[in-house]
């Protein structure tokens, strides 16, 4: 009876405390739950796959610190798996955030797979107005971008070797929290023919839905949960899988708490009411 009574009067500093442990302990932890991999998420890994060695793709990201928590996950999958397949890519940002974000994110991951900033890839910074960058770099990529996130003019860049105009591009990918990945299909998807990815938010992925079902985009991932996916297709615990494990962790405590309350109030209810029987 008294352990029935005590764990329904758990003190809240208890539970808020195995709360705090079943949200951080999992940051330290290299578990994965299984989860199925939606049709776009696996168009979009196959798509990379179908791309030659030492092509060279444009990696768009135009987030910023409030959607860091999907788009970066989503961000950093990407990067992993285009690192992986020995791809060539400049990044470009019409976020400022985005550019310092994505820029600190591919430093951190260069040296695991090779790479090194100038020779594999390259930063091409903060820009402003889609519309007349892209029109302007379809046609002439030198004259247009001329210099790094560095300073460093774009010609002088071995990862630049042969990259000219539009025609040069292999494969699009976009993480963009917005609608503005528009721009990428308008100017440069559409009239040149390249492929193209998009890593949206959940709540923009059902308007994107339209672009992959016109063929227009060749791949997609939806939020975290695309995240989570594309690091199942990668063997790869990160950022994506730990942020899940953590909310699954924290989720799984919550209910069994809730079982276990409501058991001990049906239980003691029960009790309570043999011991007036046969007081009776």
């Amino acid at each position: 009876m008294k352990l029935l009574r005590t764990l329904q009067t758990v003190d809240r500093r208890v539970l808020y405390a195995l709360l705090l442990l079943a949200v951080t302990a999992p940051f330290f932890m290299s578990f994965k739950v299984p989860v199925s991999i939606s049709p776009p998420t696996q168009k979009l890994y196959d798509t990379i796959e179908s791309i030659p060695e030492g092509s060279f793709i444009i990696f768009g990201t135009d987030w910023s610190a409030g959607t860091r928590g999907e788009n970066g996950a989503q961000s950093e999958a990407l990067m992993r798996h285009v690192m992986r397949h020995h791809l060539r890519f400049a990044i470009v940002c019409f976020d400022p955030q985005a550019a310092t974000l994505t820029q600190k994110m591919a430093m951190q991951l260069q040296a695991e797979y090779g790479y090194k900033e100038g020779q594999d890839w390259c930063n091409w910074g903060y820009r402003v107005e889609e519309v007349l960058f892209f029109k302007a770099l379809a046609e002439n990529v030198v004259s247009t971008v001329k210099s790094d996130n560095h300073g460093h003019p774009i010609e002088s860049l071995p990862v630049m070797k042969g990259v000219t105009s539009a025609h040069d591009f292999k494969l699009l990918v976009n993480v963009n929290p917005t609608n503005t990945y528009t721009y990428y299909i308008q100017f440069l998807q559409g009239p040149y023919h390249i492929p193209m990815v998009l890593a949206p938010t959940a709540v923009m992925a059902p308007e994107a839905a339209n672009y992959m079902d016109s063929g227009q985009l060749s791949g997609m991932l939806t939020g975290l949960s695309g995240a989570i996916e594309y690091e199942q297709l990668l063997h790869q615990v990160g950022r994506a899988t730990k942020d899940s494990n953590c909310l699954s962790v924290a989720h799984l405590l919550i209910i069994s708490l809730m079982i276990m309350g409501n058991i001990a109030m049906v239980l003691e209810k029960r009790e309570a009411k043999r011991r007036a029987a046969g007081g009776a």
